[in-house]
Parts: structure tokens; C-alpha cells; sequence
């Protein structure tokens, strides 16, 4: 396993804990609110990032120009989804983070990615997602 792997995978998985921690602190009765939207906005990061790892195989000449538009949507769709009641917002998010996997999965960029990223990105995407649906009762 490279530097940079390890890097990844302890950055990655280390990524998911603050919406963890938002959802035990959610739970706990005390800010609810606040952790809800603290949540919202930590995944809504998270997911427009990932349209950033694609903004930047198009800039780099791994992809062609379509990445450059597809790399856009997770923000487009985020900053829509903002749009909605809380409850809505987080399906949104957890819909566009599963979404996004599957068209990364499917991608003609698959060849470029390192053999942990796919990986790591299920990993990651089930992890937030559980916790963001862990959010949905309260949210309610």
C-alpha cells in the first residue's frame, strides 16, 4: 500500500466522523438543529468535492470535455437541494452522493482512478449515508 493510499484511506475515513459525531449529538437531545444542519452542510461539501475530482481530471487531460460539465453537478444539484425542507435535503444528498458512485463506477475514467478510490468511495458513500439517514427522524 503507497503513502498516498494511506493518506486516502485515513482522510477519507477519518471525513466521516464529524457527520457520526453530528448524529450522536443529534440524538442526544441537546442542538438538534444545529447538528442537523451542520451535517447538511458538511455533506453538501463533501459532495460538491467529489464533482472537484472530476473538474480536475478534465483540467488535467485525462478526460474529455463532458467531465468538465459533469463535474459541475454534484454542486448544481447540492445548492438545489438546499432549496427543500431539511428532511428532503438530506435524501437529496444521500441520493446524489449514490448517484454520483454509481456514474463513477460506470465512468470511462474508471482506468485512471487508483485501485483504491472505488473502494474507498462505497466505503465512504455507505458510511455518510447511513449517517445522514440517521438524521431523517429528527429531521422530520
Amino acid at each position: 500500500m503507497s503513502d498516498n493510499s494511506k493518506w486516502a484511506l485515513a482522510l477519507g475515513y477519518a471525513g466521516v466522523l464529524p457527520v457520526a459525531g453530528l448524529l450522536v449529538l443529534a440524538w442526544s437531545g441537546a442542538w438538534q438543529h444545529q447538528a442537523v444542519n451542520s451535517a447538511i452542510i458538511y455533506a453538501a461539501l463533501i459532495l460538491s468535492f467529489l464533482g472537484g475530482i472530476h473538474w480536475g481530471f478534465a483540467t488535467s487531460g485525462f478526460a474529455s470535455k463532458k467531465h468538465f460539465l459533469i463535474s459541475v453537478v454534484p454542486s448544481l444539484w447540492t445548492w438545489m437541494v438546499f432549496a427543500v425542507p431539511d428532511f428532503f435535503t438530506l435524501l437529496g444528498i444521500i441520493f446524489g452522493l449514490i448517484t454520483f458512485l454509481v456514474y463513477e463506477q460506470r465512468c470511462d475514467l474508471i482506468e485512471k482512478y487508483p485501485e483504491w478510490y472505488l473502494p474507498l468511495r462505497k466505503h465512504l458513500t455507505f458510511g455518510l449515508s447511513i449517517s445522514l439517514a440517521g438524521l431523517l427522524p429528527i429531521a422530520l
